[in-house]
């Protein structure tokens, strides 16, 4: 199976071009874009896609396939890994904004809509064969008029067939369920890692390649515990605080 992203050409030139081509790369492959085993194109190829010479090509393979997301293959070439490490997070208690404030003040906007083959995080996690789809919902939240955070909602036909246009564009997916599908949430978990803005991240949250974001991924469990829905949401790094609050038991 060979690679059939096509990149575009890189324009900034105040950011390295092989840290351009890892953010980039890493991020598609984590989000099935670039599915397990896919063949990616020869770094000549790629080069010429990107508008770079082969050495930031290839030191980003490199860099890629050190961390075991890409596999090269002497004769064959390089490969999305079958099997990409699981990262380890660090467990603690607290809650995300998006899901629990409600006194957030801004808009949400719905972007785009598709049905998508759900990627390996997401098949596990709704208990889908890999060649299984899912509906991807890409919205953007906005706060006084500046873009806050790019969010995309990853959910199976069936339940997304339920969610209005109306509740896409006003509010948050635990709402949705709560209040408009009348679910019970049992258990939401998050990871949650610093991160730096690919092209097309920057370009969702008009700030520079490279800036700094927070990355965050969200399970939601609905009653006895079903798999309801998972998203990736980035958020600006210069308008985002996380607040954790430990209250001892006496």
């Amino acid at each position: 199976m060979e690679a059939s992203f096509k990149p575009t050409p890189l324009s900034n030139r105040t950011v390295p071009y092989y840290f351009q081509i890892v953010t980039l790369l890493r991020r598609k492959i984590e989000e099935g874009e670039l599915p397990a085993g896919l063949k990616l194109p020869n770094e000549l190829e790629l080069a010429k896609r990107f508008g770079v010479s082969r050495v930031p090509v290839r030191r980003a393979f490199s860099m890629l396939e050190a961390d075991g997301l890409l596999v090269r293959q002497r004769g064959r070439g390089t490969f999305v890994a079958e099997d990409p490490p699981t990262p380890n997070f660090a467990v603690f208690s607290g809650l995300l904004e998006d899901y629990v404030s409600t006194g957030m003040k801004g808009t949400l906007r719905l972007l785009s809509m598709e049905k998508i083959p759900a990627p390996r995080t997401m098949a596990e996690f709704f208990g889908f064969a890999e060649e299984e789809t899912v509906m991807l919902f890409r919205r953007l939240r906005t706060v006084d008029g500046v873009p806050y955070s790019y969010i995309m909602n990853y959910l199976p036909l069936s339940t997304a067939a339920k969610v209005s246009i109306e509740d896409l564009n006003e509010l948050n997916m635990a709402t949705i369920f709560e209040k408009s599908l009348g679910a019970s949430l049992e258990k939401i978990i998050q990871a949650i890692e610093a991160r730096s803005a690919d092209s097309e991240i920057a370009a969702q949250l008009s700030i520079d390649i490279a800036s700094p974001v927070m990355y965050v991924e969200t399970f939601i469990r609905i009653d006895n515990e079903v798999p309801a829905e998972f998203s990736r949401s980035f958020y600006r790094g210069d308008r985002y605080k996380y607040l954790v609050e430990r209250t001892s038991k006496r």
